[in-house]
């Protein structure tokens, strides 16, 4: 038999498993208490009026004949005796005495109890006389000059405790099933309101698919164990929303990206087809589709190590590097190119100390050509881009400073997003593939670095890359013998 597993069901069998548990241990105990008093109270009574009997100044009294036995006990004890059974023995176990209410009946005296007692032990048990109802009995010794001289008995009826303890017994008989099948009532109702939450973030987590992940969870109370599962919820939705927006754009830009030039290959091999006659057409044409496919590589190229960097898998050769001498470098060959193509355009390098860092110096020539490129580019000419390096705690800084045109506040959030353009009407011509700046940030990142842009609508950008800085290496000396 397969029972429901549901964690309603569970819930409410918990309950019931451990209501019963704990109801039949309380009641267990409460029984096993009450009749450990009943039989220690009746053991007291009993107990005291045998100590009574056995003392030396009623031993006369012991010797007295059967026939006034019962007014002896009623003259001394009065009340006391009422409903208890007396009974006396010589040492060898003979009954020399009884109290009148035994009539025929005698209190059993076993030859194990008769040894015990013998050997000066008091011994308190229960037993059952003609089927009569349980009865508790105390056997003491009297002894003179350290022989046992006399036997004394006495018994008292258990027969009304008995019965509370039954009728104790029957209100747990009943009480106990009772109270489990109310309690599995009220646990099946309880464990459905706990667990409403649940349904309806089940309900709520069924209607969300790709194409509507807005729909978030309802929260009922924050503040729950079920509603910060909700809210946790609702964040990943919130992370796999951004991530199928960022796929669907990718996605729209990479087909926009390479739409034009395979659509400028096809334009030119039909023109080829159609129209060239001479060599130098057919040149130009495979020189305008290697173009092409220049541009096309150089975007599966970026985006091949943008997504090898962010799993993981991009391949760092790092080594000790004195970023301030690396970067004075990297100008001077820049300031040359440029001077070489006659823009009228100076890069700056303005160092405020010295840096040691721990990369690879190709991928670092690729964080700052990228950013030196686009300031160059965007710069008004004869005007100078800045590099300035600042050594800090830990770390270093390398802003790039142009005085080009601004970004606009809205954009901002976006500069490092792939394929984003600030202008849209730019052209691949003046605005690059939209990959660089992402390239940037990613293997910034790689390096333990960050990168930073401040700029304002109307002129001059910064981009400021921050690396983790080493101890300056130590020269090693080698000795010569």
């Amino acid at each position: 038999m397969r029972f429901p597993s549901s964690i309603r069901f569970t819930l409410t069998l918990w309950y019931t498993l451990t209501l019963a548990v704990v109801m039949l241990l309380f009641s267990s105990f409460v029984y096993l208490t009450i009749r450990a008093d009943i039989y220690k109270e009746s053991d007291r009574e009993i107990q005291s009026l045998a100590e009574a009997l056995a003392s030396p100044t009623m031993e006369p009294f012991r010797m007295a004949a059967p026939s006034v036995f019962d007014q002896v006990l009623e003259d001394f004890f009065g009340p006391k005796i009422d409903g208890k059974f007396v009974q006396l023995f010589d040492q060898h176990g003979t009954v020399t005495a009884a109290s009148k209410n035994l009539n025929q009946m005698r209190l059993p005296l076993s030859l194990p109890t008769f040894q015990k007692v013998a050997h000066g032990k008091v011994i308190r048990e229960t037993q059952t006389i003609d089927g009569l109802p349980p009865m508790r009995i105390v056997t003491m010794p009297v002894f003179a000059d350290q022989k046992l001289v006399s036997i004394v008995q006495v018994g008292t009826s258990l027969n009304e405790k008995v019965e509370t303890l039954h009728k104790l017994l029957i209100v747990f008989c009943i009480s106990i099933p009772l109270g489990i099948l109310f309690l599995c009532g009220g646990g099946w109702f309880l464990a459905g309101q706990a667990l409403k939450p649940v349904d309806l973030i089940t309900r709520s987590a069924q209607r969300i698919t790709a194409e509507n992940l807005s729909q978030r969870l309802v929260v009922l109370n924050p503040n729950d164990e079920i509603g910060r599962l909700a809210e946790t919820f609702n964040s990943t939705l919130e992370r796999l929303e951004a991530s199928f927006n960022r796929t669907r754009r990718f996605f729209t830009d990479i087909s926009h990206e390479l739409r034009t030039p395979l659509t400028i290959i096809r334009g030119e091999a039909e023109v080829g087809l159609k129209w060239a006659k001479e060599p130098e057409e057919f040149r130009e044409i495979i020189q305008s589709t290697l173009d092409e496919v220049k541009w096309m590589s150089g975007i599966v190229e970026s985006l091949l190590e943008l997504s090898r960097a962010e799993e993981g898998g991009l391949h760092l050769e790092m080594q000790e590097l004195d970023l301030c001498e690396f970067l004075a470098t990297l100008v001077h060959e820049l300031n040359q190119q440029v001077q070489l193509h006659e823009q009228g355009k100076v890069v700056d390098f303005i160092p405020a100390g010295q840096a040691w860092v721990q990369g690879d110096q190709r991928r670092l020539r690729q964080i700052f050509m990228n950013l030196l490129d686009n300031a160059l580019k965007f710069t008004p000419a004869d005007t100078n881009v800045r590099v300035e390096l600042t050594p800090k705690d830990g770390s270093v800084s390398v802003a790039v400073i142009d005085k080009g045109p601004g970004i606009p506040p809205d954009d901002l959030p976006h500069i490092f997003e792939r394929f984003y353009r600030v202008d849209k009407a730019r052209n691949r011509n003046d605005g690059g593939s939209g990959l660089g700046l992402s390239l940037v940030k990613t293997l910034t990142e790689a390096h333990s670095g960050w990168i930073e842009v401040s700029s304002t609508s109307a002129t001059g950008r910064t981009f400021v890359v921050s690396l983790p800085t080493i101890p300056v290496p130590q020269p090693i000396h080698s000795k010569t013998s």
